[in-house]
Formats: structure tokens, sequence, C-alpha cells
């Protein structure tokens, strides 16, 4: 799980659409500042990174910094993972969380959902 969150950090930092939406399984979920949308292509997917990291270009992204929560298993070939987020700014630091369905598929992880919403890096209180 660790190698897909690293790449998909990886992916947002060098501000590439394609690279992250490569991270995902078509079709998908994401419930973000965006709203709540389905994705059945990838093409509509990468759109969809392409405004996020345009906005995040103007926003003063620099980097992110994740940190795995909690894992829960659903069967074999997926897991629900909740990961600690912090965004790096020019100014400031962002701190949120999301919940991953991530499904295994030919022996390489991929996002099927994410849900954003409001919460800290770490587990400390």
């Amino acid at each position: 799980m660790e190698e897909l969150f690293n790449k998909y950090t990886e992916a947002f930092d060098a501000f590439d659409p394609e690279a992250i939406a490569n991270l995902y399984r078509v079709p998908c979920a994401i419930s973000d500042a965006d709203g709540v949308q389905a994705f059945a292509s990838k093409s509509d997917l990468v759109k969809k990174f392409a405004s996020n990291c345009e906005s995040m270009r103007d926003f003063g992204y620099q980097h992110a910094q994740f940190n795995i929560l909690q894992q829960q298993p659903l069967g074999q070939d997926k897991v629900a993972t909740t990961i600690g987020w912090r965004i790096n700014t020019s100014s400031s630091s962002i701190d949120f969380r999301t919940l991953y369905i991530c499904h295994l598929v030919d022996s390489k992880w991929f996002v099927f959902s994410a849900n954003v919403y409001q919460g800290s890096f770490s587990n400390a209180t």
C-alpha cells in the first residue's frame, strides 16, 4: 500500500494528471472539494486531475506527505485505507484525511474510491 501512495504523492508533486489517473481503477468515485463524482473513463479522470493540479499551482502547492493511519482488509483483494495528508504550500501547511478503497489488480494496488474529509495528519490528539 505504501508503494501506491508513494507513487500518488510523486504524481501530485509533479503536477502530472495522467500519472495520478493511472493509479485509479476505472470506473471509480471521488468525493472531495469538487463534490461527489463518478468517472467511467480515464480521460474524464485526467481532466479532473488536470483541473486539480492547476488549482494546486495557484495556491502555492509545494509537496505532500502522507501517513497511513488505518488499514482494514475487505477480503483478499480489497482494502480500506485511511490516510492523513499534509500539503505544504509556499505559506502554510494543510492537513486533511482521505478514506480510500483500494483494489488489487494483477498484483498492483489501484484506488477505486476516495473520500476526502477534515482531519489531522496523525492519530495524535
